[in-house]
């Protein structure tokens, strides 16, 4: 899994990050029901889950995530599916997840849930040379920044595994 995170300024020295981010685990697909495990192969014909956690941490956390909430309340976040082969990118979803506060720690951890609904993503059928029914998962968290230049808005992706979709039927 890839994963990046904007701001990430490392110490100067020897000493704490100034401030940084990180997913933490891998982008869970859960389907259901399931006995609660990740599965790459996604029934298109039911909805399923995708789940991620990350993390925000250094000696400047508290006091930027003090000024974004005061006018930004939630992070944003953002599922996608990239075609891998023939087919089409398709957005899964978003859900906003509170900033908290008004006392932040030097490690703030968030986690996010999206549900994606049934027949949202096409299956792929062998020998299609038009949808190949498999997609890497990406998932971005935003928050918004609304202090004056860009820079110091916060954002994080993480590329997920890649699934196949499948209708059993």
């Amino acid at each position: 899994m890839t994963d990046r995170f904007d701001p990430n300024i490392p110490p100067a020295g020897p000493t704490d990050p100034a401030i940084e981010g990180e997913f933490l685990g891998i982008v869970g697909i859960t389907e259901r029901p399931t006995l609660g495990k990740s599965n790459l192969v996604v029934n298109r014909a039911k909805p399923f889950d995708i789940e991620v956690r990350w993390r925000v941490f250094g000696n400047l956390v508290p006091l930027w995530l003090t000024a974004l909430s005061v006018r930004t309340k939630d992070w944003v976040v953002t599922a996608f599916a990239e075609s891998q082969g023939p087919g089409d990118e398709v957005s899964l979803g978003e859900v906003r997840v509170p900033v908290r506060g008004p006392l932040f720690t030097q490690d703030e951890r968030y986690k996010a849930k999206l549900t994606v609904p049934a027949f949202t993503l096409p299956e792929g059928d062998p020998g299609n040379t038009i949808q190949a029914g498999v997609y890497k998962i990406v998932v971005t968290t935003f928050l918004d920044s609304d202090l004056g230049p860009v820079g110091y808005d916060m954002m994080g992706y993480a590329e997920g595994p890649i699934i196949k979709v499948e209708d059993p039927e």
